[in-house]
């Protein structure tokens, strides 16, 4: 603890802060050097961050086929048929003269009520063995045992693995049954011999319990299965459903459920598995409906589902041979009679929505190019690279303040926070003004969209941008700005819309050879490079040893730390002085009032 002036009566305290602060002197520069390059560094990185987004969006705009070459499609009818098309369909026409039948999606509805009691509707929240009791046992399919389920990922290639529950069921016929196997979600046919077994099928060793692949599973594979173990009071049963892929092949999808599960779990757990189709229970009719999710036929002279167990024919009632639907969509187009599963389907990179059957009145689709999106892409290429131009541009014209240096800590406190935000304005005026780097960067990015493109093969339409309408403003106090004849833009991407996308993102070898948006990243990354070695914040540079303004900002530290230190030795020694001084003169007054008490202390 410091206190002075207790015999000398002077504000020591206030003394030595007046001392030091012209000590601080040279300190409040390298502070205010210091915030200078901080705010130079800052307004690098927002110049980077600018280019950067604008070398992303053109990579995301101008250099992508799906909004340079984009088409557009016009329906003469759209409440019938309606179309879009990729950047690679050709300008032409289709011509639907009737749509005979749209596809549908196989149906499958119960052919009478499901409750086990007619006089009380089934629970769909209840479990199923509570509301079909053991007299029902023939009908439903119940089978004494517990479903066990294991499930483990590989952690080595292998295609034996070694069950853990092993006490199973006796009856071979039902513990085959109810034995589900799946690797990663795709459900494998399980057979009981090992002759000839097929990729998609699992041996099941029933005495070993073990089963067993036709090759090694990778590592990683999530392998699960289930299977019924003995027990004397609880149920399960199994059924299946088999539809067909596009190819016609069928698959089918086996399910085994405990007692305990309610028809609400059943019919969730059959609609989110593979099989496709989409399942619900209407409580007013009593009934359930089936519904494949995929239209189409894809078993001619067949049915779309087949369902097999006692659960789904006696219980639930689906009879296989009622099935509806499962039509494909039958039209003539250009002339030619054909089908397809969906009432959406493409051709030649036209994507075709059939929305209604109809036989009186052709309709016709006319593929043509999209001119106002390729349009909007290139004018949105233009006004990003003016604003990016337009910062550039501002910042090396700002004018710099030198007068106005960053403030001191004292200096905020004696003003007022908009007296201080009017002066931090101007001293962080022109930190970039007359910038090698940038102006360089600005050169190099107008050449590369001035520039004519070498573009190979024979006469090629376009080769600069004046040709597509685009060229550079007569004020020269814009800088290089571009501006854009939209008439005369339209009427080239019309014209060509190909050579328009080329001129942009032609590549070759050489610069010459590039196209403009190429040419344009390729400066980008370069100036972001070079920014990035004077201010880092990007492309890679984020420590302050890896930029040169940083190894600056380093080194003033390194300064202003020393200078503290300095600092602290310079007041210790003011404080070691004035007590020396107080001390002395505390013991000359001590001597004084002594003398003075001998003096006059007898009168």
């Amino acid at each position: 603890m410091r206190i002075g002036g207790l015999a000398s009566g002077m504000d020591t305290d206030q003394m030595i802060k007046d001392l030091m602060r012209v000590q601080r002197l040279p300190m409040d520069k390298l502070t205010q050097r210091k915030q200078t390059i901080e705010w130079q560094r800052d307004a690098y990185r927002s110049i980077n961050t600018q280019m950067a987004k604008y070398n992303t969006n053109i990579f995301d705009t101008i250099m992508r086929s799906a909004n340079m070459s984009a088409k557009t499609v016009t329906s003469s009818n759209s409440s019938r048929i309606t179309a879009t098309a990729t950047a690679a369909a050709a300008n032409s026409s289709f011509t639907i003269k009737e749509v005979k039948q749209l596809a549908t999606a196989a149906t499958n509805v119960s052919q009478g009520a499901i409750s086990a009691d007619p006089t009380v509707k089934i629970d769909p929240t209840q479990t199923l063995q509570s509301q079909y009791p053991e007299e029902n046992v023939g009908d439903f399919g119940w089978k004494k045992g517990k479903i066990q389920n294991e499930s483990l990922t590989l952690t080595e290639k292998q295609s034996m693995i070694n069950l853990q529950n092993t006490d199973f069921v006796e009856n071979q016929a039902d513990l085959l049954a109810s034995t589900i196997v799946k690797v990663n979600g795709k459900q494998f046919e399980v057979v009981t011999t090992k002759d000839g077994l097929k990729d998609n099928q699992v041996y099941f060793n029933m005495v070993d319990k073990k089963m067993e692949f036709s090759k090694d599973l990778e590592i990683g594979a999530k392998v699960s299965v289930t299977y019924a173990t003995k027990s004397e009071t609880e149920k399960y049963f199994t059924s299946s459903i088999t539809t067909f892929n596009t190819s016609g092949v069928p698959q089918v999808e086996k399910f085994t459920f405990q007692g305990d599960k309610t028809l609400n779990q059943v019919i969730q757990e059959i609609n989110s598995s593979p099989a496709g189709v989409s399942m619900f229970y209407d409580s007013f009719t009593d009934r359930v409906t089936v519904q494949r999710k995929e239209t189409g036929n894809h078993n001619p002279g067949g049915q779309e589902m087949i369902f097999e167990g006692s659960f789904f024919t006696n219980v639930l009632k689906l009879n296989t041979s009622e099935e509806k639907g499962g039509d494909n969509a039958k039209f003539t187009i250009n002339g030619l009679e054909t089908e397809r599963p969906t009432n959406n389907f493409t051709i030649n990179g036209v994507t075709i929505t059939l929305k209604e059957a109809f036989t009186d009145s052709p309709v016709t689709l006319n593929v043509n190019t999209n001119t106002d999106k390729i349009f909007d892409t290139i004018k949105g290429f233009v006004d990003e690279y003016n604003e990016l131009l337009a910062t550039i541009n501002g910042k090396l014209k700002e004018e710099r303040y030198r007068d106005f240096r960053p403030l001191t800590d004292e200096q905020k406190e004696a003003m007022s926070e908009k007296d201080i935000e009017k002066w931090e304005e101007k001293a962080m005026s022109g930190m970039l003004r007359n910038d090698q780097t940038l102006s360089n960067a600005l050169d190099r990015m107008r050449s590369a969209m001035y520039s004519p493109v070498s573009l190979s093969g024979d006469n090629p339409t376009f080769k600069q941008l004046a040709e597509l309408g685009i060229t550079t403003s007569r004020d020269f106090m814009e800088r290089g700005k571009l501006e854009i004849d939209e008439a005369k833009l339209r009427a080239a991407i019309e014209k060509d819309p190909d050579g328009v996308f080329r001129i942009f993102n032609a590549d070759g070898p050489t610069s010459a050879e590039k196209g403009l948006a190429r040419r344009m990243r390729e400066n980008l990354a370069g100036a972001m490079d070079q920014v990035a070695e004077r201010a880092g914040g990007s492309r890679g540079k984020n420590l302050n040893h890896q930029f040169t303004l940083g190894r600056n900002i380093t080194d003033i530290d390194r300064q202003i730390s020393n200078f503290e230190r300095r600092l602290k030795q310079i007041e210790d020694r003011y404080w070691k002085q004035f007590s020396a001084m107080e001390k002395a003169m505390q013991q000359a007054n001590s001597q004084a009032e002594t003398m003075f008490a001998q003096l006059f202390g007898g009168q």
